[in-house]
């Protein structure tokens, strides 16, 4: 069983693959540096596909428990992952 720090580590490493992979791509560390993060609704700006989101939380959750998976994609899907909505609906 992981620790809720370790879990903590595994939504952020999520977050960090996500951004750079989104469009457009973004530094995770650095949008929090910046304090980007810290404004309301910010990760609206960026796209990444529904499957490339999935595909990204299956691969760092390899080897955790059910629910440990459940709450770190939560956490990741509650939480400021990159929108999978293009904007203009298409």
């Amino acid at each position: 069983m992981k620790s809720q720090k370790q879990l903590v580590k595994i939504v952020m490493a999520i977050y960090k693959e996500m951004y750079a992979k989104a469009t457009p791509k973004a530094d995770f560390n650095e949008l929090m540096r910046k304090g980007i993060t810290k404004k309301q609704n910010w990760y609206m700006s960026y796209y990444l596909d529904d499957d490339k989101q999935q595909d990204i939380i299956n691969k760092h959750c390899k080897g955790l428990l059910k629910m440990e998976k459940r709450a770190v994609e939560g956490e990741v899907y509650l939480g400021c992952s990159p929108t999978s909505v293009r904007k203009g609906g298409k």
